[in-house]
């Protein structure tokens, strides 16, 4: 506050400037509220870094794959494979779960489950990167490299997981490409 005049010493009231006394306060709270607003602002910002990087860590985290079942891979001794419309496929092991596939890993549940070849134990055979590749090619009319293969058989776990099948009935191996541990003998149901 400003004050004119004598202080108190000589009896006299202080006088007071009213007006500029105002207008005093009104720019310190101008300057306190522009404060605030940047202090938010800063407040603001870190939050949706924050947000963002959580967001991206929890992203990452539920794309991280889950631990495998323990115990030996299964096998499956049945196997059966409907078409359905617009080149989707329902497939089953054994009777039991059935999942729905797009067009994509229909035809590639179906190339990993051919039993054409020799193999060296009782599952179909072994179907190398490129031989899977030519497979879609032919097809879809696409090229399918190794990590277009690669890919889709994650994708083809993914579905058995979500289907509660066991994922690791879909075998892969760098130097021989993929199968389906079906037996050999097992007879596989087509219907069309």
């Amino acid at each position: 506050m400003r004050r004119t005049g004598a202080e108190d010493g000589g009896g006299r009231k202080p006088r007071i400037n009213v007006t500029r006394s105002l207008r005093d306060a009104i720019q310190d709270l101008e300057r306190a509220v522009e404060k605030a607003q940047r202090a938010l602002d800063e407040l603001y910002t870190v939050e949706w870094a924050t947000r963002d990087t959580l967001a991206a860590d929890a992203r990452r985290a539920s794309a991280r794959k889950p631990a495998a079942p323990a115990g030996p891979a299964p096998a499956a001794l049945n196997f059966q494979f409907d078409m359905l419309e617009k080149g989707r496929a329902a497939v089953s092991f054994a009777g039991g779960k059935r999942v729905t596939l797009p067009p994509a890993l229909a035809a590639l549940i179906a190339i990993l489950a051919s039993g054409q070849d020799e193999s060296p134990d009782e599952l179909v055979a072994w179907k190398s990167w490129d031989h899977i590749g030519l497979m879609l090619h032919t097809r879809f009319q696409r090229k399918f490299n190794h990590h277009a293969v690669s890919n889709l058989l994650t994708r083809l776990r993914g579905a058995f997981r979500a289907a509660g099948l066991d994922e690791r009935l879909i075998e892969s191996a760098d130097p021989l490409g993929a199968r389906l541990r079906l037996k050999r003998h097992a007879e596989a149901l087509c219907a069309g």
